[in-house]
Order: structure tokens, then sequence, then C-alpha cells
């Protein structure tokens, strides 16, 4: 048990290290999900991991520039889920 009341007491301290609610990453997992099939990888690599475009087309395997091309597609799709392209 110490170790869960060390982990509440940081928690308290520390707003950033709490978890999030159920339905905040329900939301999250939507609007990734709403990128389409495949897309969400990058989308998760560049906007939540923050890696550059070029670290995450090698690590996926991807040819040189089909990063920033998939990219923009996947953001497209998550402001139309989200209803923010203007």
């Amino acid at each position: 048990m110490p170790r869960r009341s060390a982990r509440l007491r940081a928690a308290r301290a520390n707003p950033a290290l709490r978890p999030w609610p159920r339905s905040m990453r329900d939301r999250f997992h939507r609007g990734i999900a709403a990128a389409g099939p495949g897309l969400g990888d990058i989308l998760w690599r560049v906007v939540c991991a923050g890696e550059s475009v070029p670290v995450a087309e090698q690590a996926l395997g991807w040819p040189v520039r089909a990063g920033r091309l998939v990219l923009t597609l996947a953001l497209d799709r998550v402001a139309d889920y989200y209803n923010i392209n203007g």
C-alpha cells in the first residue's frame, strides 16, 4: 500500500500525473480513429509523441516525403471529425 499512497500524493501535487477521465480517453481514441486506418500511426507519432516527420517515416518504413502527405490527410480528417475546418 505505501506505493499506492505515494502515487496518489504525487498525482495530487501535480495534476499532469493524474489519469485521464474515461470520457477524455474515449474522445482521444475516437479522434485518432477518425483519421482512418493506417493514418493514425503517423498522426500519433508526430502530434502526440513529438517525433519529427522524417523520424516517423523512417520508423514506419515509408519513403521520404510520404509522411508529410499522409500526415496532411490525417489532420484534415481529424479536423473534419472535430468540425474545425474553416
